[in-house]
């Protein structure tokens, strides 16, 4: 069983499935992992050819959708959501997983004057990537809060200090663990809260030793964002109503890291440690297939 929406460019969302009096899908294609394109290199007296490069091509997805119940009223509504050459995203639902395909529409196709409309669309992606529906957020800050409502606090006896103790408030740690559930690496969005006047931010990430390092002079209440995806690579300063760019203001050997599947180990540094406590990080990401 299966579901499908799709957003317009005006941020409409239109359910496709279980609509059966207005819309029958038919089939869809592009749901597969899309071609590869490899490039090699003939090199005279050896056999065969030499690797280059690869990359994936784009994504084509293409919807065929019979049109039920008031057709002209119907169709009308389909044209209003398949707009061509306007941005659309393309939801896509199964037992395993719920994702998205962001691309823009090539071609709307109908038979009008039968007895049988079908309309077929064609949706081009350039990012091949299906990404998760729900995007999801990771506070690699130090300070762990543990603190909530409603609590009870109960005395235990410590078997390692031999005394009573209560209930953790918060707990302090220095490397955070994220997790990737998808099939290939994915960019990620950083994000510092800035709680006190400070004028150096270094992340880490611990597994591959890379660090990104901005060096600027930051005020209270300001925030970072960096965007590490490939294509959409920024770093941002908000302070009030204002967006500044920081690209200048990242230090030599930075790297726009990448989430590799599975576990990756993150930490950070503020002012070569002295302010750790006077931020907050959030790393946010979404999981990445290449088909469904």
């Amino acid at each position: 069983m299966f579901s499908c929406r799709i957003e317009n460019y005006i941020n409409d969302i239109l359910t496709l499935t279980q609509n059966e009096n207005d819309f029958q899908i038919l089939s869809i294609e592009g749901l597969n992992p899309p071609n590869a394109q490899i490039n090699t290199a003939v090199i005279a007296g050896m056999d065969g050819a030499r690797f280059n490069s690869s990359k994936l091509a784009t994504r084509n997805i293409v919807v065929y959708i019979k049109i039920r119940g008031d057709i002209e009223k119907n169709r009308l509504r389909l044209y209003s959501f398949f707009v061509t050459k306007q941005w659309c995203r393309f939801y896509y639902k199964n037992g395993s997983l719920d994702v998205f395909a962001e691309g823009y529409i090539e071609s709307v196709e109908c038979a009008i004057f039968t007895d049988n409309e079908v309309m077929q669309i064609s949706i081009i992606c350039p990012d091949p990537y299906f990404k998760s529906a729900q995007e999801i957020i990771d506070d690699i800050s130090k300070t762990v809060k543990l603190f909530e409502f409603p609590f009870a606090i109960e005395r235990v006896l410590s078997p390692i200090v031999g005394h009573m103790y209560g209930i953790e408030f918060s707990r302090f740690e220095a490397n955070r663990i994220v997790t990737a559930s998808g099939k290939t690496a994915t960019g990620i969005i950083i994000e510092v809260e800035i709680y006190q006047p400070i004028s150096k931010i270094e992340i880490l990430k611990v597994d591959t030793n890379e660090k990104f390092t901005l060096e600027y002079e930051f005020q209270t209440f300001d925030k970072v964002v960096i965007n590490t995806t490939k294509g959409q690579k920024s770093t941002v300063l908000l302070r009030g109503d204002d967006k500044i760019n920081l690209f200048t203001s990242i230090a030599k050997g930075s790297v726009f890291f990448q989430l590799q599947t599975g576990n990756n180990s993150f930490t950070y540094k503020v002012d070569d440690m002295e302010h750790d406590r006077d931020v907050t990080v959030n790393i946010k990401h979404r999981d990445q297939y290449q088909g469904v």
